[in-house]
């Protein structure tokens, strides 16, 4: 039982250091701001991580780790390459919380000093090119997709909305999400052969039904 308790109690700390990266960036945030976050002593944390840089790595490791859980379901839908490509979207596409896309940039920056925090950025990006491009794989084996080397394709798109995602986050406010996210529908749509109405259909007929 008191395992239990100490496992739950490590995975609040990471949850919380997760918020608080996201809030203030790595740099800013101390071991301080999380134990004042969860109400504990700095004290308690030291318990579970020796330092910040442990603390910062393994919360980074967390948070990709749900986001691995969120791709792999999502990919793994018994449902058309399209349609999961548009629920891939909307998990990768830098057009919903910019918070989130804050936090994985501020890690690949400190990961060019830090070779742990690195190899966890590099293990999630992998991960999101390798699914992405077998995707595009399904999808052009199904006559879904007209494009002639599924990588390439998926290192195109990647490329798009990780660019597109620093300009977001490093100039708030100088884009409208809404034309943000016409054009990654248009980018990757033009990737995959496709038109961009197909990966904005479903969002179309949601606004119709609410309309009706």
């Amino acid at each position: 039982m008191v395992r239990k308790q100490v496992v739950l109690r490590r995975e609040e700390i990471l949850d919380a250091t997760v918020e608080q990266i996201k809030q203030r960036g790595i740099a800013a945030t101390r071991v301080a701001d999380v134990a004042a976050a969860l109400g504990v002593s700095s004290g308690l944390l030291h318990y579970h991580f020796a330092t910040k840089e442990a603390l910062v790595e393994e919360a980074f490791s967390h948070a990709a780790q749900r986001e691995m859980t969120a791709l792999r379901a999502a990919v793994a839908r018994s449902a058309p390459a399209v349609t999961r490509m548009k629920a891939l979207l909307r998990l990768y596409a830098p057009t919903g919380q910019v918070a989130g896309w804050r936090l994985w940039i501020d890690g690949w920056s400190a990961g060019m000093r830090d070779t742990g925090l690195h190899d966890v950025m590099r293990t999630m990006d992998d991960e999101w090119k390798s699914s992405i491009s077998r995707l595009v794989q399904e999808g052009m084996d199904s006559g879904e997709f007209r494009c002639t080397d599924a990588r390439h394709t998926a290192w195109r798109i990647t490329l798009f909305l990780d660019g597109l995602a620093v300009q977001l986050v490093a100039r708030r406010g100088v884009l409208d999400k809404a034309e943000a996210a016409r054009w990654v529908r248009e980018h990757v749509a033009g990737q995959l052969g496709i038109a961009p109405a197909d990966l904005a259909a479903r969002a179309a007929k949601s606004r119709q039904s609410a309309a009706s």
